[in-house]
């Protein structure tokens, strides 16, 4: 089982209360990867725009008070893939840090079409020990 969600349409979320962040999927860099995660799941101001940070926050998550919480990616970010693999550890770490979490829940959607690159770039993605 992956640790990431694939779908090849758009994602509903169903009934309940969910905070829903859509990656756009025209992002070009690294640094715009970063600020639109800031916007979109309300990082705090002292959010430092790098990856330990990116881990930081959404490890915590304090300020957003739905439980579920969903990033919807419908293409890959067009970042080079040093920063992708990172990218994907990050998400990948996190998720699994939420299992069993009573204040949080945490899912990655993917496009089904980008599952053999992320599992390129992360084979260990498709590994989930702890659930």
């Amino acid at each position: 089982m992956s640790v990431f969600k694939y779908e090849d349409k758009s994602v509903c979320y169903g009934k309940g209360a969910v905070f829903l962040a859509r990656i756009d999927p025209n992002i070009a860099d690294t640094d715009e990867l970063l600020r639109s995660l800031y916007y979109l799941l309300w990082f705090p101001g002292y959010f430092g725009f790098n990856w330990n940070a990116l881990y930081d926050c959404l490890r915590d998550l304090d300020w957003i008070s739905e439980n579920k919480v969903m990033i919807v990616h419908e293409s890959l970010p067009g970042i080079p893939d040093s920063d992708l693999r990172i990218y994907l550890e990050v998400l990948k770490d996190c998720i699994l840090d939420w299992v069993n979490d009573e204040k949080h829940q945490l899912e990655v959607y993917f496009n089904e079409k980008d599952q053999g690159e992320i599992e390129r770039l992360l084979p260990s993605c498709n590994i989930i020990n702890s659930m």
